[in-house]
């Protein structure tokens, strides 16, 4: 250390001095107090004095270490205290002389030395727990007395340590017992050292060059899944799991098969490692796969015995595969070598058990083929014993036997009963190798044997079913008798009947039908009857009869009017001029039809036959000479209905009884184009829609009815409309529009992408969109119903999308149930719910409510929809 500066020299000084003039004593001043210096190093202690009366004043420094004089002046001299190699040297005393006065001043001297190191001891890998000492060295410093050392695990203070005074240099080392958590693991310990020399020097710091902690868990061995055998030439994979290895991320796995590395890929969940890998060994035999899992210092690992065979596949061979019925066949199973060679080959079939098995490499069994082992399955298992485990492999085959076509009573029945207006087909199955081909017609015109068809009456009749494959034909008759409710008509049941009192007869009907229906006729209103018996006429017997005809299928009715004519006496006077005698009092409201024979000088006029009462004004002239009542014609609503409601696609029949006598003719015709229904079509169109007029004609005149036809039918093309366009921005508005025409007016239900932002509008007819999302895009299907069936369409939404991908109508019904299933699910399909009114199909979430739409009637059975709709 040099000498200090002028000016710090002579400040001490100068101030003792003016002190010293200001008291007229005599003093020496000693600066500073505290000479601090390095060990070995040099330093400058200052003396002064104040004035001296008599002027003969002298300065000096009293020390046991090397002095040397330094700067001076007139009142104050500096002196340099050389080469300090005492650690705890004596007080330096400045002494001045005034006269015969001698004055002291004392300055004692520090000596430090600076740390030369500062040293963390290296800490290894800690496992979680574990306890370590962290160690700080502070070498060579002095004075210890004015050292402290503090160690930190980042910015936690873990220890301060001071110490004693120590005679000279000496090194220190502080302690600190750490024990491992998973917070410690990558945090940073340091150790600082401070000397501190104020206030008389500086403060001196050093530190240690930080170790960073390593803290890691590896409490299980890895768990190493893998099969136990493999084939040679398949691959398989191996995975091995780590759970609760810390830190996760450090954990590194090592995967061999055999010695050799394979490559592997690892997922982490939670605190458990998965390690996945493909297994695809190349050489046979027992081979060692292992699974090491390592993290820091530690490692554990996991070993799995692989055995690898080689196993080909046996061979089942069928010689010849296509055989015709009574020839040999010959079934042989093969199989290469294998390794390990512990092989057993079992030959089998499906409906008999074992039929040969052995440990060889092959097998033979011969067999006639019969017409029952057609499609008889042959299987062959090859089975390898592999250590304590069995592989297996197995092969099968069919047989074809070859035969001609034949047709069994349970597969085509030759007797068939049929119900009217049920759909049938002429179903006729056929067995035979190859398949044979079923034909069946009647009169040369082959009819259906697959799809249904209405059944008429014009259907009955005998069929002749031909299968026929490659070896020939078999030929079945099939009769078909096709039932139906009963049915009078005027020819087997005329509604007018003239009978004459006397005469015997019988009130018979005759009803079409099958099975052949029963008959009972009793007057209307009564319950005795007339029908199966033949008495006498009387006149009570005149009026109106019902007529049921019953079968199983249902009942028939028809009215029946009987008329009975008699013979007036004599004296009664006609009604008519001419036409007999009445009695008096009998044209009283009543009337009577006389026959009138041409009379002769020989014999009297014979009495009139008197008929059911009449009006007078309703007697006619009956072709023989009778007077039977006539009677202008009348359509009543009960026999010709004014509002009619017809189905499209039904029988077209305009049917309107009309009551007169004679029996009136009765022709219809819609008015403006004078064409009756069934010229028009067979069945119901909607152009028979309209109204019509009836007009019944007798020789006593004519009367005409008005009748009006609504035609209903089932939705026809459903259309749909986007607005403004199907191709959507992201957050703008749309709506889709779903129109049918139908009668009744069709109901709607939607079938579309769920989503929270749509609203239905009046009816179900439309369905509006706001704020489009990624929710929207999708299909969108509407269904239009009413009683009589229903029809679909569908659009394709896009959003954020440039143009419309697909815009389909979906025509049939089979179609549109396909689409709307596959679209959300929206469209159920319950048997028998809606007739019940057990509405009980909800969506899971409450937010759509069921409602009962139609029924429509496949192969017999009803089926009911359920709509889901927006509430």
């Amino acid at each position: 250390m040099g000498p200090p500066g002028t000016t710090a020299l002579l400040l001490p000084p100068l101030i003792l001095a003016l002190a010293g003039a200001a008291c007229s004593t005599f003093t020496v001043g000693a600066w500073p107090r505290v000479a601090v210096v390095p060990f070995g190093g040099s330093v400058a202690i200052n003396c002064s004095r104040s004035a001296c009366p008599g002027g003969n004043a002298t300065l000096g420094l009293d020390t046991t270490l090397p002095v040397a004089l330094g700067a001076g002046g007139r009142r104050w001299q500096s002196f340099w205290l050389l080469n300090v190699s005492q650690w705890n040297p004596s007080t330096a005393t400045c002494y001045g002389h005034c006269g015969d006065t001698q004055v002291n001043a004392s300055t004692a001297v520090l000596v430090y030395r600076l740390p030369e190191r500062v040293v963390l001891e290296p800490v290894p890998a800690l496992a979680l727990g574990e306890s370590r000492n962290l160690t700080c060295h502070v070498l060579e410093v002095a004075p210890v007395g004015n050292l402290t050392v503090t160690l930190r695990r980042g910015a936690e203070t873990l220890r301060t340590a001071s110490f004693g005074a120590v005679n000279g240099s000496t090194s220190v080392a502080v302690t600190h017992v750490l024990s491992a958590g998973p917070g410690d693991h990558g945090q940073d310990v340091t150790c600082h050292a401070e000397l501190s020399l104020r206030p008389h020097g500086p403060l001196f710091a050093r530190a240690a060059i930080p170790i960073r902690l390593s803290v890691f868990a590896l409490p299980e061995p890895p768990q190493l899944q893998a099969p136990s055998h493999l084939e040679l030439g398949t691959t398989s994979t191996a995975t091995c799991q780590l759970t609760g290895a810390f830190p996760i991320g450090d954990v590194r796995f090592t995967l061999t098969l055999a010695g050799q590395s394979l490559n592997f890929t690892t997922t982490v969940a939670g605190d458990v490692l998965t390690s996945v890998t493909t297994l695809s060994p190349s050489t046979v035999g027992p081979q060692e796969l292992t699974c090491t899992a390592a993290v820091a210092t530690a490692a554990r690992t996991t070993q799995r015995q692989l055995h690898v065979y080689r196993f080909p596949a046996p061979i089942l061979e069928l010689s010849p595969a296509s055989a015709p019925a009574g020839s040999k066949v010959l079934v042989r199973c093969h199989i290469s070598a294998a390794e390990p060679p512990a092989l057993w080959l079992q030959l089998h079939a499906a409906d008999s058990g074992v039929l040969a098995e052995g440990p060889h490499s092959q097998l033979e069994l011969p067999l006639v083929a019969n017409r029952e082992d057609n499609g008889r399955r042959f299987g062959c298992r090859a089975s390898l014993d592999i250590n304590d485990t069995t592989v297996t492999k197995d092969v099968d085959t069919q047989l074809s036997v070859l035969y001609m076509p034949e047709l069994a009573e349970s597969d085509c029945p030759g007797n068939r009963t049929w119900l009217r207006g049920t759909w049938e087909a002429l179903s006729c199955h056929a067995t035979g190798n190859p398949v044979p081909t079923v034909v069946c017609g009647r009169d040369g015109i082959s009819v259906s044997t697959r799809v249904p068809e209405l059944v008429t009456r014009s259907r009955a009749g005998t069929y002749l079913c031909n299968a026929t494959n490659s070896l020939g034909t078999k030929s079945r008759l099939v009769t078909v008798r096709v039932e139906y409710e009963p049915m009078l008509t005027e020819r087997g049941c005329p509604t007018h009947r003239i009978w004459v009192e006397g005469e015997r007869r019988e009130l018979s009907c005759r009803a079409d039908g099958d099975p052949p229906p029963s008959t009972r006729c009793a007057r209307d209103g009564g319950t005795i009857g007339r029908s199966g018996v033949h008495r006498v006429v009387h006149r009570a017997d005149a009026g109106r009869y019902i007529c049921r005809a019953t079968n199983k299928h249902g009942t028939a009715v028809r009215s029946v009017v009987v008329t009975v004519e008699c013979e007036c006496p004599r004296g009664w006077e006609p009604m008519v001029p001419g036409m007999g005698m009445l009695k008096p009092g009998w044209g009283c409201g009543y009337a009577v039809n006389v026959i009138l024979p041409a009379p002769t000088n020989h014999h009297p006029a014979p009495s009139p036959i008197i008929t059911q009462p009449q009006h007078p004004s309703s007697l006619s002239t009956h072709p023989l000479g009778h007077r039977v009542p006539a009677d202008e014609p009348s359509m009543a609503e009960p026999g010709c209905p004014a509002q009619r409601l017809w189905v499209e696609g039904t029988p077209a029949e305009l049917v309107c009884a009309a009551t007169g006598n004679p029996q009136p003719h009765v022709a219809c015709a819609k008015l403006g184009d004078g064409h009756h229904p069934a010229a028009m079509s067979a069945n119901v169109t909607r152009a028979h829609a309209g109204t019509y007029q009836c007009q019944a004609t007798n020789s006593r005149g004519s009367a005409l009815r008005n009748i009006t036809i609504a035609v209903e039918y089932s939705p026809a093309t459903v259309t749909l409309r986007v607005l403004p366009s199907a191709t959507v921005s992201h957050g703008t508005s749309f709506s889709v529009e779903c129109r049918a025409e139908g009668l009744p007016p069709p109901t709607y239900g939607w079938v579309l992408p769920p989503a929270p932002n749509l609203r239905f509008g009046a009816g179900n007819r439309s369905v509006a969109v706001a704020g489009a999302a990624a929710a929207n895009r999708g299909l969108y299907t509407c269904t239009a119903s009413n009683r009589h069936g229903w029809q679909a369409g569908s659009v394709m939404v896009r959003v954020d999308e440039s143009r419309l991908v697909l815009v389909a109508s979906l025509g049939s019904v089979g179609a549109v149930t396909a689409v709307g299933l596959a679209a959300a699910g929206g469209y159920y399909l319950k048997s028998t719910a809606c007739k019940k009114g057990e509405y009980n199909v909800q969506d899971a979430e409450g937010s759509l409510e069921a409602a009962c739409l139609h029924r429509q009637r496949r192969s017999q059975t009803e089926v009911y929809g359920i709509q889901l709709t927006q509430p």
